[in-house]
């Protein structure tokens, strides 16, 4: 009868042994330097490859805590239980005398502390995706850690769009080029020249003038 307590005791020791060797086995890499910019550049290219040969240098923050207001206060439980999850933000900065983009970086992927896995992923335009209803696996069917080239049409990429910035009408090489301020140029950023409402307000001009 004693040995049953004594065999009871080994089988629990050895559970708990295999229980610990599991989880010893799906804790995440070190997160060091090199394995957050690895990552962070890799879900880059797999949603943004546009903006990857815009990248200058790779910034690491400190760890960071989740809190509620960074997704707008949003209540989805999705959202709701990562709030207090720690996590590291990869900016990567840009040449903006070359291009400009409408933030101060050309892509910023934040990276979960605990999984190494990524949290979401914004590019110079404001656009980005996250990861909080279905995992960057889940997404793309490869890790942030190693980089899978995927069908062009398999995932929707976030399109390059930089900033129009007007030429200066008043340089000197002006007069060799086509209105600086073309109807091309307006409409791109939603003004259309409207030339019959031109014409009307000069009539109307001349008239009061006489």
């Amino acid at each position: 009868m004693k040995k049953i307590p004594f065999i009871m005791i080994v089988v629990w020791g050895i559970a708990v042994l295999c229980t610990l060797f599991l989880s010893s086995c799906k804790r995440p890499e070190v997160l060091d330097n090199s394995t957050l910019v690895n990552s962070a550049r890799n879900v880059a290219l797999t949603f943004g490859p546009a903006y990857v040969p815009f990248f200058k240098e790779a910034n690491v923050s400190d760890v960071q805590v989740f809190k509620k207001k960074d997704y707008g206060g949003d209540s989805r439980p999705q959202i709701r239980k990562q709030i207090g999850r720690k996590f590291y933000t990869v900016t990567f900065t840009y040449d903006s005398t070359a291009v400009k983009f409408d933030f101060g970086f050309a892509a910023r992927v934040r990276i979960w502390k605990d999984t190494g896995e990524p949290l979401d992923v914004i590019f110079g335009n404001g656009w980005g995706r996250n990861f909080f209803f279905l995992s960057f696996k889940e997404q793309t069917d490869h890790s942030a850690n190693d980089y899978e080239k995927v069908a062009s049409d398999s995932i929707v990429k976030v399109p390059l769009q930089t900033v129009h910035e007007p030429e200066n009408i008043w340089n000197s090489n002006a007069d060799n080029k086509q209105d600086s301020l073309s109807t091309r140029d307006f409409s791109s950023h939603g003004f259309v020249e409207d030339k019959k409402a031109i014409t009307k307000v000069f009539k109307e001009f001349s008239k009061f003038c006489m």
